[in-house]
């Protein structure tokens, strides 16, 4: 009789808990495991923005025009409902954080110096290519969008859509191969953080917790 196996986040547990124990067993130790980690990392993030671009793509190429304007007006009523739910956790969120007397917890020499904030650098991409290197989302998917719906019109345009799906099974592929690497990753992020963190580290997150 074949034993169940075991679950994707049973294995995810398990690296966690184990990662934190070989961190604290071994200290400064366990830093070399930050490469695995900053490895793993990159891995994740390397096939997500590629494959929204191509999911958007083929997704609103292969639409009609009046399916883009139904698509386009629901998601517009849920754009809206998410605002006014960020909206009201800016405002209740503070709500949680424990009551200072004195502003010793915060420092403002842990805080940088933020750089000015420009909405149409954010959505608008001059270059695709830069926002896709630089993991700029909005600008990725404006652009992602315009190419769709403008692929719409195109009379072959079921040429490109077939490449493009292609590609974007083998970007789903490629992700379903690393996420099962994500046990090991989490192991050597969670062994890592565990054996290098120092107790300062540890206060200044405490209002998280």
């Amino acid at each position: 009789m074949k034993s169940p196996r075991m679950s994707s986040s049973t294995k995810i547990l398990i690296g966690l808990a184990s990662g934190v124990f070989v961190g604290l067993f071994f200290g400064e130790h366990a830093a070399a495991l930050k490469l695995a980690a900053d490895g793993f990392v990159k891995l994740l993030q390397m096939t997500v923005l590629p494959y929204i671009t191509l999911s958007i793509i083929t997704s609103l190429g292969s639409l009609s025009y009046a399916q883009v304007k139904t698509l386009g007006l629901r998601a517009g009523g849920v754009l809206i409902g998410l605002w006014c739910l960020a909206l009201a956790l800016t405002f209740l969120f503070p709500l949680t954080f424990p009551d200072v007397d004195t502003a010793s917890f915060f420092s403002t020499t842990l805080v940088e110096q933020r750089r000015p904030f420009n909405f149409v650098d954010l959505f608008i991409p001059s270059n695709p290519f830069y926002a896709l290197s630089n993991n700029i989302v909005p600008a990725v998917v404006l652009f992602s969008v315009f190419l769709g719906v403008a692929l719409i019109g195109i009379a072959r345009k079921q040429i490109v859509l077939d490449v493009f799906t292609v590609a974007k099974e083998a970007l789903s592929s490629a992700t379903k191969f690393v996420v099962s690497l994500t046990p090991y990753g989490i192991f050597a992020i969670a062994a890592n953080t565990a054996g290098t963190i120092n107790l300062e580290q540890v206060a200044r997150i405490q209002v998280y917790l």
